[in-house]
């Protein structure tokens, strides 16, 4: 079962009669421990915290898993055909399994998964964990510039290369802890949002502001980047975009506050 308690999700194992801490403040503690500071975080520090403990890359029809080796320590067996920044998401999930078997270990002598939690719950938990490693939060907001600053949509984008995340990550991500949705736009016929990464109840508000005559021309005919602003009932919105191929923008759209 899990629940809230000042703002940090715990996951109670009543059956087991021990309480994960938060993915957060885990994988806070083992940046500490390699003394990682800043993006990107090098996975190789952190896997070489055990010594039983090995990444190995195989031709593989999954993207990866942990394979325990008993007293041997365990392997995360990772696809070699994979892009980096996926084997990067991968091994830094299977740590999250490391982890909860190295807790579950302390706590009731056995290395496994925590009993009587379920497995899309425990799965859910280790891309929590991956993606606080990768991407403290700490991290993407010394990252970001002030929301008001059409340089913001350039920082966005550099940070996949920066985080060593995939762009979809990184967008995800920034929706998640600052309240920025990306958005997607195409521009053949009347401007329309293609994808969007953040609350899909904002966007009616975006999809007018894109009819607007005086936005839709600066889409067209402007620059390869854009900077405008609009309101919502919590204050000013901010939007910088930046040009895409020549029927495409890709707009950040900084929203007042978190809910």
């Amino acid at each position: 079962m899990a629940r809230s308690v000042n703002g940090v999700t715990r996951i109670d194992l009543m059956t087991a009669g021990v309480s994960l801490p938060s993915p957060e403040r885990i994988t806070r503690r083992l940046l500490d421990r390699v003394e990682i500071t800043a993006p990107p975080v090098h996975l190789t520090k952190v896997v070489a915290l055990w010594r039983n403990l090995h990444v190995v890359e195989e031709d593989l029809d999954s993207a990866g898993y942990l394979l325990p080796l008993g007293k041997l320590g365990a392997e995360i067996v990772v696809n070699k055909n994979d892009r980096d920044e996926r084997r990067l998401f991968t091994i830094a999930h299977e740590l999250g399994h490391w982890v909860l078997g190295l807790i579950c270990e302390k706590k009731i002598g056995e290395f496994r998964q925590p009993p009587g939690i379920p497995k899309a719950s425990i799965e859910s938990w280790c891309d929590a964990f991956a993606t606080n490693l990768l991407m403290p939060a700490s991290f993407v907001k010394e990252w970001l510039p002030r929301k008001e600053q059409p340089i913001l949509i350039d920082a966005i984008l550099r940070a996949a290369d920066r985080f060593n995340v995939s762009e979809e990550t990184f967008f995800i991500r920034v929706w998640e802890l600052q309240r920025i949705q990306i958005a997607l736009v195409k521009l053949r016929g009347t401007p329309s949002i293609e994808r969007t990464y953040g609350d899909a109840e904002k966007n009616k508000l975006l999809t007018q502001t894109l009819r607007d005559p005086a936005v839709d021309q600066q889409l067209r005919y402007g620059n390869t980047a854009v900077f405008f602003t609009l309101r919502d009932a919590k204050g000013k919105v901010y939007v910088s975009g930046r040009k895409r191929g020549p029927e495409r923008f890709v707009l950040a759209v900084a929203w007042p506050e978190l809910d």
